[in-house]
């Protein structure tokens, strides 16, 4: 997902680049992988809420390990990347954590 300058309109921009972009491109890392960072993001909030100490730590573990995956890839400099692939996979992500963390708390604590 490469910038070009171009006078079009956003949206357009949005629509353009998204037919340039490769389906793995666009889905495997973009919207898989800020998905799955959403998710481990509010899972891990969730558990920190709800004092589940050993889940906090696997969840930290594997944070971690899945932030040094998204710190080192390429930055999004296209409207698409910004403002389409980025935000709403990890809020979605985000928030199945969240609604998630409790039922995954209950199986580790029995």
């Amino acid at each position: 997902m490469t910038k070009k300058k171009s006078k079009q309109l956003p949206l357009q921009n949005v629509v353009q680049e998204y037919k340039e972009a490769s389906p793995h491109e666009l889905w495997y890392e973009g919207v898989l992988m800020n998905f799955t960072y959403g998710l481990l993001q509010g899972s891990l909030i969730s558990f920190i809420a709800l004092r589940a100490d050993i889940v906090v730590l696997l969840s930290y573990l594997m944070f971690y390990f899945f932030l040094g995956k998204i710190v080192n890839r390429p930055k999004y400099v296209t409207d698409l990347g910004k403002f389409i692939v980025f935000p709403i996979p990890t809020t979605l992500g985000a928030f199945l954590g969240y609604k998630l963390a409790p039922y995954i708390t209950t199986l580790f604590q029995q």
